[in-house]
Formats: structure tokens, C-alpha cells, sequence
């Protein structure tokens, strides 16, 4: 990534401070050809290289399929203003080496929605060492931060049963609909736990908010106290 410090000097009064600041200048998927060399946007099948000094702003809400993406200079995906806004990415290999790859910083982090989706099947050519269906990373760096959820694990307040679409929490969150989250089983077989997607939330009591569900639960999840005399 190539970072510039912004100074403004004004004559008689001197440097205006820019609290730290460093702005980075991008070229943009969606300019086509005044990004792209004079050529059209990549597509499926194509490989993306992205030299040392580049800085490549992702701003499309769809990719094609690349086969690989190579990253020595910067690879930087854009959040919308729209929080439910999605944006999907699609390719067999990414490999960032000496460069980066930002999805969200811990300062800025990613505010709407992306879905990076590798793709490959077993038998498929490996890259030495990181193998395939892989984001690579040598001697680079990595950022992926999205909006922080607070807090990130909590117990239900009553039991569940099977086929059930609702479930409550014991305590207040800051999750959304949209939300993927995993429950734990409470059997004796750990192949239980489920994974599911918020459909809507009910705040009715925001402090035992009801999360209904995309698809109804295959298990039962015990969510009780039970008092063992001593």
C-alpha cells in the first residue's frame, strides 16, 4: 500500500495539523479502463495482478470468478454507507504477498455486508505450501474487521425444542437481522450445535430480546437451572 501524509502550510500561520492522518490513493475496479490499463475489467476465469504501488479499491457489488488474485500491492474492499448492503467476492486463490488485503481496519472497520467465497474442489492444482481454496498471506498483511458484536457469545433463557424458529436471550445484544449464529448443543452429542441466520429480532424487552430464525431448529437445546442438593 502506498501511503501519502497530507501537509497544508499556510503562509504567515504554518502546517495545519492533520491529527496523523494518511490518505491513500486508489484506482477503482469500476473505472474500467483508466484502471485496467486501457483493457476491460477482469472476468471469470481471468487473474488478477496487483503489482507493488497499486492500491485497488473493490467498490463493485459483484466479481466474477477469478481463478487468482495476486496481491503485492493493495487489495481494499469499500463498505457502503447502507449496513445491509452486500457485496460478494469470488475466487479459486488469493495470495498476498509483501502487500495487503483490507477488509476493514480495527479503527475503521467493515461496515455493511461482504461475503468472500473461495472456490475449489480436492483434487485441484495447490499452491506449494498453502495448498488451495485459499487466502495466502507471505510476508504481507491481513486486515478484516467488521462491526464489533457485543457481546459475541450469551445463553438462551428458556429451553427450545425441536422444530422451534424463536429462541431468547438472557441478556441485551447489539445483533441484527442478517446475523448467522451458533448454538451450542446440550446433549451429549456435539454434532448438535446448529447454525442459523436472524430473520428478525423482537425488543419487546430489549434486555431478553427474542431472535427468530431463517429455518427452524433439527435439536433440542436445554436452557434451564437446576439446583443439585449438597
Amino acid at each position: 500500500m502506498v501511503e501519502s501524509s497530507l501537509s497544508i502550510f499556510i503562509d504567515g500561520k504554518g502546517h495545519i495539523s492533520t491529527d496523523d492522518l494518511f490518505f491513500t490513493y486508489v484506482f477503482k475496479w469500476s473505472e474500467g479502463e483508466d484502471t485496467w490499463g486501457g483493457e476491460m475489467a477482469p472476468m471469470d476465469g481471468e487473474t488478477v495482478y496487483i503489482p507493488k504501488g497499486l492500491n485497488l479499491l473493490v467498490d463493485i457489488d459483484t466479481s466474477p470468478l477469478l481463478n487468482a488474485v495476486f496481491v503485492e500491492g493493495a487489495l481494499i474492499f469499500e463498505p457502503d454507507s447502507d449496513p445491509n448492503h452486500q457485496r460478494t467476492f469470488d475466487a479459486h486463490y488469493i495470495f498476498v504477498t509483501g502487500g495487503r488485503m483490507e477488509l476493514g481496519t480495527e479503527e475503521f472497520p467493515y461496515t455493511s455486508r461482504l461475503t468472500i467465497t473461495m472456490h475449489s474442489k480436492i483434487d485441484d492444482p495447490y499452491l506449494p505450501i498453502y495448498g488451495n481454496k485459499v487466502i495466502g498471506l507471505r510476508f504481507g498483511t491481513l486486515d478484516m474487521h467488521g462491526v464489533a458484536k457485543t457481546p459475541t457469545w450469551t445463553v438462551m433463557e428458556t429451553t427450545v425444542e425441536k422444530g422451534a424458529s424463536s429462541i431468547q436471550l438472557h441478556e441485551a445484544v447489539n445483533w441484527v437481522a442478517g446475523d448467522e449464529i451458533a448454538i451450542a448443543s446440550t446433549s451429549y452429542n456435539p454434532r448438535e450445535g446448529e447454525r442459523r441466520f436472524i430473520k428478525t429480532i423482537d425488543n419487546t424487552d430489549p434486555s431478553k430480546p427474542i431472535l427468530h430464525l431463517t429455518e427452524p431448529l433439527e435439536f433440542r437445546h436445554y436452557a434451564e437451572d437446576y439446583e443439585v442438593g449438597t
